[in-house]
């Protein structure tokens, strides 16, 4: 990791991170914590270890209703401004069960700011402005200028989809089908595997075919 100009004003200066450290980090810490919670890396990530790893990453969880604005949704955000920070998420999110994933999702992108980012603000203060994460922002998009938010939604799928996890679903799959990878994201192939890595770790098909790619498993 090196230190470079915030261009955004949010931090005199803020991490820039290789790919693979973020997902050493994001790996390390989440299996760590699910290894001392349940004696093993459960996968799929339970949400109530979601939840649990809020605490252990030295933050307060809390439900709220209305969070979203007049133009975007807004699931969640993380608060930095106390001693202690504080992670809010929209209660439409646990009481409608259709919406697990997305609060799955929206958790461990939380999860993410707080491995992240919690010493950058406890050695600049918190910033002039609260950063609202809106939906969608929330994966690891290429549209995504703004580098906070770039690297929750690129440590946020890494704690739900732990990269060695992917390689070996992968590896399995590709074995079962007697093929090799990368596949097309629009093929036969392409649309089971997208499938498998949902069902197996409990994320959209869009989430997972985000991490797949990102992962260089899918091409366009």
């Amino acid at each position: 990791m090196k230190m470079v100009p915030d261009k955004t004003g949010r931090f005199p200066q803020r991490p820039h991170w290789e790919v693979s450290e973020i997902e050493h980090q994001c790996e390390e810490a989440i299996t760590a914590f699910l290894i001392k919670r349940y004696g093993f890396a459960r996968i799929a990530v339970p949400t109530e270890a979601l939840m649990e790893l809020v605490d252990q990453l030295g933050a307060d969880l809390e439900f709220k209703d209305h969070l979203s604005d007049d133009k975007y949704d807004v699931f969640g955000y993380t608060d930095f401004s106390e001693k202690k920070a504080l992670v809010v998420i929209s209660r439409e999110l646990i009481e409608r069960r259709h919406r697990g994933n997305r609060l799955r999702m929206t958790l461990a992108h939380e999860c993410a700011h707080l491995l992240l980012h919690t010493w950058l603000y406890a050695r600049y203060g918190a910033a002039s402005r609260q950063q609202v994460c809106y939906w969608r922002d929330i994966l690891a998009l290429e549209h995504i200028v703004d580098w906070l938010e770039w690297q929750g939604g690129y440590g946020g799928g890494a704690l739900l989809m732990p990269e060695s996890f992917i390689r070996r679903m992968v590896a399995a799959f590709c074995r079962e089908r007697h093929e090799q990878g990368p596949f097309k994201k629009d093929s036969p192939a392409g649309g089971t595997l997208i499938d498998r890595a949902a069902l197996t770790f409990e994320v959209s098909t869009e989430a997972a075919m985000v991490r797949l790619a990102k992962l260089a498993y899918l091409t366009d």
